[in-house]
């Protein structure tokens, strides 16, 4: 089976659906290499499958086959003399690489994402995530109680986030505001590549209590010391002061109450002349490619949120007392709503 997707264009339908209906098998196999440290491990020198299965004690036959699979795809190459080196795919799960998809390896193709995701028949027949049923609790409570599963998320979140920052950054200017407040940023990764392109700005980064404590990249970085971190709950009240207030791939976790519910709460919060910009997701058309509508259907098993269209958008904007003005695209996947109090 190839898994190349310029040659299987060119294949018959059905055997172009074969290719795709397998594609689950190259995820878990991405998964594996990441787990295991592959590429850290050939970044010095290019190493034998044998080799890569003493350093990582595997099976060395398998993990031959699975590094076979990945260098098909591209990610990895093996050469003439049976050493596997990198691509500029296999780069990327290098830990230092800028950006790492690593840790989104190890996050999204993990167990804790994977079952559920084996249940999406049930989550789409019944509209419930998989998720709760699976764990026994919706995954935002689920993960305040692991904190281990917790961390994978997080720095799963922080290194995929990584991809867009420099686009938004190019495409708003953020120098106009005083004040930013970064409501649900995580660990600040996003509000310190603001703050890093405008000097002048100052930050607050606003999430749970547990998510700030470990925001250890903003607390190292050159902006720290024009940055407040605030444990928040931003269900109950998001913190005052600012005159602009950014939330980033937030209300896509949330079903339309609870989407208005943390709108209202930035309502409460913002100044008349301020500015709301939501970053995420637009969906386009229906028979468009996009990117979105992967996550627009990977959520329907893990929370009760959505993907939304401008329109949807503009709707929960509405109820929650804002009024859109303007969506900008940006280089990357993610879009900028900006918002103004209504």
């Amino acid at each position: 089976m190839s898994t190349d997707g310029s040659r299987g264009a060119e294949l018959p339908a059905g055997l172009r659906m074969y290719q795709m209906i397998w594609g689950f098998i190259v995820s878990q196999s991405i998964y594996v290499a990441a787990k295991l440290g592959i590429a850290d491990f050939i970044a010095k020198t290019p190493m034998t499958a044998l080799a890569l299965a003493n350093q990582t004690k595997s099976d060395p036959q398998s993990l031959k086959r699975l590094l076979g699979l990945l260098a098909s795809a591209g990610i990895f190459r093996e050469s003439t003399d049976g050493t596997f080196d990198h691509t500029a795919l296999s780069l990327t799960l290098c830990s230092d690489a800028q950006p790492s998809m690593r840790d989104v390896a190890l996050m999204l193709a993990s167990k804790l994402m994977w079952k559920p995701w084996g249940d999406l028949f049930e989550s789409v027949l019944h509209g419930e995530p998989a998720f709760d049923h699976i764990y026994g609790a919706p995954i935002f409570e689920y993960l305040m109680q692991h904190p281990e599963e917790a961390a994978i998320v997080s720095s799963g979140m922080t290194s995929g986030s990584s991809l867009d920052i420099a686009a938004v950054v190019a495409a708003y200017d953020f120098s106009k505001f005083k004040k930013i407040v970064d409501v649900g940023g995580s660990h600040g990764a996003l509000l310190a590549g603001i703050l890093s392109a405008n000097p002048s700005v100052r930050g607050v980064l606003a999430d749970l209590p547990p998510v700030v404590a470990s925001a250890t990249l903003l607390h190292d970085s050159a902006v720290a010391d024009r940055c407040e971190i605030i444990g928040i709950d931003f269900f109950a009240a998001v913190p005052e002061g600012g005159d602009a207030y950014i939330l980033k791939w937030v209300i896509h976790d949330w079903n339309d109450k609870d989407a208005i519910n943390i709108l209202q709460s930035c309502r409460r919060a913002i100044p008349s002349n301020g500015k709301l910009l939501l970053i995420e997701h637009v969906l386009k058309p229906t028979n468009e490619p996009d990117p979105g509508r992967l996550l627009d259907v990977g959520i329907i098993a893990l929370a009760k949120g959505r993907e939304r269209t401008e329109q949807e958008f503009r709707e929960v904007l509405r109820a929650a007392g804002f009024s859109l003005q303007r969506v900008l695209s940006t280089a990357g996947l993610l879009s900028i709503l900006e918002s103004s109090p209504a």
